[in-house]
C-alpha cells in the first residue's frame, strides 16, 4: 500500500527538522567548546594579576626584652583584632620578619586560617629585605597579609608600586593599609585602622 503524500511530506519536514536540531546543537557545543578554549585562560590570567596586599605594622611589644620583645597584652587584642578586620577577605599567605612581635602579630590569623607565616628575615642592608618581601608576594598567586615594621611598611608599600606614605610614628599601631595591585595598572593605597584607639 502506498504512502499518502501529506504522510510522506510531514515525515520529510520532521526529519529535516531534528536534523536541523541537532546541527544547532552541534554549532552551539563547538561554539561554546571554542568559547572556553578562547576566552576562559584570559580571564583566569586576569584574576591571577590582581591582588591584594595588606600591611600592618606588628602589634603593641612589651618593654623587654629590648632586643626581641614579645607582644603586649594589647597587642595579643590587636592581633586577634586583625582576624576580625579581615574576615571577609580571603588570603594567600602571611608574611613576617624574624622578630616575635611580628610573627606574633599573625599568628591568630595563622590558626584561624590554617596558613603557615613565611618569615623574611630583616637583614641589612634593609633594600635587601624589601626585595626579598616584594620576590615573596610575587611568589604566591592570591593576597598576601604583611607583618612588618614602622621603618618597612612604607618601603614595601613603595616597593610594590604604591605611593609613598609618611613615616609610621613609634606609638602607632593601627594602620593597615590595603595595595591593590593590578597587572599594567598604578597600585591603588587605601589607609584605614583597625583595632582599639
Amino acid at each position: 500500500m502506498a504512502t499518502p503524500q501529506w504522510l510522506a511530506v510531514v515525515t520529510h519536514s520532521l526529519r529535516t527538522i531534528r536534523l536541523n536540531k541537532l546541527r544547532l546543537l552541534h554549532a552551539l557545543l563547538l561554539g561554546l567548546l571554542l568559547f572556553t578554549s578562547m576566552g576562559l585562560s584570559p580571564i583566569n590570567q586576569a584574576f591571577a594579576d590582581n591582588r591584594l596586599i595588606i600591611l600592618v605594622r606588628h602589634a603593641e611589644k612589651a618593654d623587654a626584652p629590648a632586643g626581641d620583645p614579645s607582644l603586649s597584652d594589647d597587642g595579643h587584642a590587636r592581633a586577634l583584632a586583625l582576624v576580625s578586620a579581615l574576615q571577609r577577605t580571603q588570603i594567600s599567605q602571611l608574611i613576617a620578619t624574624q622578630y616575635q612581635r611580628t610573627q606574633q602579630t599573625l599568628l591568630p590569623m595563622s590558626t584561624e586560617r590554617h596558613l603557615p607565616i613565611t618569615v623574611v628575615a630583616a637583614e641589612k642592608p634593609l633594600e635587601a629585605h624589601i626585595q626579598q618581601i616584594v620576590e615573596q608576594v610575587h611568589a604566591v598567586k592570591g593576597n598576601s597579609l604583611i607583618a612588618g615594621h614602622s621603618n618597612t611598611v612604607p618601603l614595601i608599600i613603595k616597593a610594590l608600586g604604591g605611593p609613598e606614605i609618611p613615616t609610621i610614628a613609634e606609638d602607632d599601631y593601627r594602620q593597615l593599609f590595603l595595595l591593590s595591585i593590578h597587572d599594567g595598572q598604578p597600585a591603588s593605597l587605601i589607609s584605614t585602622r583597625y583595632g582599639h584607639e
